[in-house]
Parts: structure tokens; C-alpha cells; sequence
């Protein structure tokens, strides 16, 4: 569960909280691409008060996912980490803090559900490349050209070029 009472944070500033979860999660589509999840996603990191009626959320994030490669759609395995840090005040306090970026939590109970599903979207990359010198596959007949080149025809010419190809011969 992803739910932590602090009520005991805000009584006695010095205590720590610490988090350990591990989420198994299923296949599912990001930014148009599958994304399967070889590894629970691993969450570890520490709630403490930081002041006033504010704790903060210090972590990271681990885990295992395939994907597509973006140029010749092999299955492609990445070890993804992300750290996290989140602060949170409570619903009946103003933020005087002056930073923007302050999550609300309600009767005295911080929710992690939310920072841990974003950070999971921003950790996986839009696309990938099983490696970096990837040729993809042939345009016209889907061949892997990482396995060597095809045997369809290599010359792709523009017909409204012909005319002026005529010329040179």
C-alpha cells in the first residue's frame, strides 16, 4: 500500500518513516508504445518533517522493462532508475514555503500512489534503440537490415526527376 500515516512526523520531528514497496504491474501502452515490466518496480526512499506541517518524500525508483526498438522493432530490454523528492503539506495549512511544487495530504495521511505512477511515465523513454548503430528495417520489403542488406531494389527515384534524368544520358 502506498499510504503512510504521519501523524507521528509532525508530534516528533526526529522520527523517519521509511518506504519500501515493490509493485508488480501489468504490460501496458505509454506514449503509443507496449511496455512490458520484467521486474517489480522497486520504491525506496524516507518520509520526514522538514518543517511546519510539511514532510517530504525522498526516494527512487528501480525497475526492468521491454520495449519495441524504435527502428527495427526487436525487443529491447532497460534497466530504468528514477530518484524522487516530493513535499506535502497538510490540507489546513497555508504554504508559506513559496515552493510550487507542494502536494496536499489529508487527514494526516500521505499518499505516494500518485508521484510513484508519474515518475514511472517520465522514467520510460518515448522510444529506444536495441543499439545505437540500429539500420532499422528495409522501407520497401521489412527485411532487418541489421542481418544484412536486402535483395529488393536499392534505387528510389523520384519520376518527376525523369525528365531531366533523360538529359544526362
Amino acid at each position: 500500500m502506498l499510504t503512510y500515516p504521519v501523524k507521528s512526523l509532525i508530534k516528533d520531528p526526529s522520527l523517519v518513516i521509511p518506504v519500501k514497496e515493490s509493485l508488480e504491474l501489468e504490460p501496458r501502452k505509454y506514449n503509443g508504445e507496449l511496455v512490458e515490466f520484467l521486474t517489480p518496480v522497486r520504491v525506496e526512499g524516507e518520509l520526514r518533517h522538514v518543517g511546519g506541517w510539511i514532510i517530504e518524500f525522498k526516494g527512487t525508483l528501480d525497475f526492468d522493462v521491454r520495449m519495441a526498438c524504435g527502428r527495427c522493432t526487436r525487443p529491447t530490454d532497460l534497466p530504468l532508475h528514477s530518484d524522487m523528492v516530493q513535499r506535502y503539506i497538510a490540507d489546513r495549512q497555508e504554504n508559506e514555503s513559496g515552493d510550487e511544487d507542494v502536494e496536499v495530504y489529508f487527514d494526516e495521511v500521505i499518499d505516494l500512489s500518485d508521484l510513484i505512477y508519474s515518475e514511472i511515465s517520465l522514467a520510460i523513454p518515448m522510444k529506444v534503440l536495441c543499439r545505437e548503430d540500429c539500420k532499422g528495417l528495409c522501407p520497401h520489403c521489412g527485411k532487418d537490415l541489421n542481418e544484412g542488406p536486402c535483395d529488393c531494389s536499392q534505387e528510389d527515384t523520384d519520376p518527376r526527376w525523369d525528365a531531366l534524368k533523360s538529359l544526362l544520358q
